[in-house]
């Protein structure tokens, strides 16, 4: 099955700055249990110093990253993509970013999002974060279940696969 996680990275009604913040998209929470490869995003100007995780609730507001990856600097204008990555997710887990500068295409539709001012996207970091309703902003994340079992030469167990 193929892993869905955020909304569209798309061309937005506006932009936000959130340059120095940690932000974690509550629309479409990933639909299975597996690694992202690919990250979507859409800048209305030059992003800095990218980060992309996946997170998951630990108590109402209280969120933890369980991976991350670096994507490094995103070109305004266009849908980018970023193929090539392995980002441990799990059913039901957000897609966040952080990065130093820039604006991400964002506007008032969508589930919301949490946010939280400075980094908070290594691996086991976890923080309290403000939710913002109505909002979403231009990230997605794709990639696809483990081979888990016998015989196919994958994992024996999704603990194995470095995914839980």
């Amino acid at each position: 099955m193929a892993i869905d996680i955020g909304p569209e990275a798309i061309d937005r009604g506006f932009s936000t700055g959130y340059g120095g913040w940690t932000v974690i998209m509550a629309e479409n929470p990933a639909n299975a249990t597996g690694i992202i490869t690919t990250v979507e995003i859409w800048s209305d100007t030059d992003l800095a110093g990218v980060r992309v995780g996946t997170f998951f609730t630990t108590n109402g507001n209280t969120l933890k990253c369980r991976a991350s990856a670096v994507i490094g600097n995103v070109t305004s204008g266009a849908k980018r993509t970023f193929p090539g990555l392995s980002i441990a997710v799990v059913t039901g887990d957000y897609i966040g970013m952080f990065y130093d500068t820039g604006n991400v295409e964002r506007d008032a539709s969508g589930s919301g999002f949490w946010r939280i001012n400075a980094e908070h996207i290594d691996p086991n970091d976890e923080a309290v974060y403000a939710f913002i309703d109505d909002q979403t902003i231009s990230l997605k994340g794709i990639g696809s279940e483990p081979s888990v079992g016998g015989g196919g030469g994958g994992p024996a167990s999704l603990v194995e696969a470095g995914i839980i």
